[in-house]
């Protein structure tokens, strides 16, 4: 990941451990928009709220004030529009249930935006987040795209974990949101493919990870092994899992697979196992099949002294040269 440090330069540091602050100076206080209710939209408001800012909220769907939380006294204020938000905010968040939706807000806006920024944190694919800010830039909105890489719960804490793409002069006026999220905020440039690209990767090892553990917990279970007295194993494994990432990029970096680390043909074998033994207890090997059956396809090209990492072939663009 790029990130962007205080004066805006980009590094190629990894997920950074300390917020990234805008350099534009920011007052205490401001009023900003939250135009979605869900979940996360829920979340932030009451984030911003506590930050200190002035915040008015709408719903597609109206929600009154207990429902989220919030006290009638408190700095939380509901609009009947989204247009109605903007009458006095300094910035306005975004977060609808997806880009189709979050599109029809920014148009309604646009006329009556100035110089204000929209941050649009709404859940999408990449190529959806692109013609997003395309359509905004059309519209002469200033416009960051932004992807919140954590539950809800996480929001406003220091596990809070944000990614912004956008224009330098448009992240640089989003600081009183970055401050209220809390935790790590990433900027990665002006690519705003880039936030839900990384949203969705991770959330692919998150939920294929979760699967599999779920799955781990049934074979063992089905040999008596209670869930409880297996959980230490699986968060070791986990834990080893996590030790194993770098050499895993390397691969996929340098294309290379002939550490002899982890042979393709041993661990084509261990899978065959999980898979017979996941059948001899009637339990469904599902992810475990799928890794077998690449593991197989790659078994087929190369030696079995290959790393296993090989299987990584299946996703990459063809090789040049």
């Amino acid at each position: 990941m790029m990130i962007m440090t205080e004066n805006l330069t980009p590094s190629t540091t990894s997920r950074p451990t300390t917020t990234t602050r805008p350099a534009t100076p920011r007052p205490a206080g401001r009023t900003i928009a939250v135009l979605g209710l869900g979940a996360m939209g829920t979340a932030i408001a009451r984030a911003l709220a506590a930050a200190g800012h002035q915040v008015v909220v709408w719903n597609r769907t109206a929600r009154p004030l207990d429902e989220l939380g919030v006290e009638r006294d408190s700095a939380v204020s509901v609009a009947d529009s989204p247009l109605a938000a903007l009458d006095d905010a300094d910035l306005v968040v975004v977060c609808v249930r997806d880009h189709t939706a979050s599109r029809g807000v920014v148009e309604q806006l646009a006329p009556a935006l100035a110089d204000r920024v929209i941050v649009n944190v709404s859940t999408g694919t990449p190529a959806e987040a692109v013609a997003s800010a395309a359509r905004a830039a059309e519209l002469g909105a200033r416009y960051v795209t932004g992807a919140v890489m954590v539950p809800t719960p996480m929001v406003g804490t220091e596990q809070c974990f944000v990614i912004y793409a956008g224009s330098a002069s448009d992240v640089g006026e989003v600081g009183a949101l970055v401050d209220a999220l809390g935790g790590t905020s990433d900027v990665v440039g002006d690519d705003h493919a880039v936030p839900p690209a990384v949203d969705l990767a991770m959330l692919d090892i998150y939920f294929a990870g979760m699967y599999a553990f779920l799955h781990a917990t049934a074979l063992a279970g089905a040999h008596g092994v209670e869930p409880g007295r297996f959980l230490p194993y699986a968060q070791g494994i986990v834990s080893t899992l996590g030790g194993t990432l770098p050499d895993l990029t390397a691969s996929v970096e340098t294309r290379s697979y002939d550490t002899g680390q982890a042979r393709l043909d041993m661990c084509l074998a261990f899978l065959e196992k999980i898979v017979a033994s996941s059948r001899e207890v009637e339990i469904d090997p599902g992810l475990a099949e799928l890794v077998r059956a690449a593991s197989a396809r790659a078994a087929t090209r190369r030696p079995g002294s290959t790393d296993w990492d090989v299987v990584a072939e299946d996703f990459l663009p063809p090789a040049v040269g």
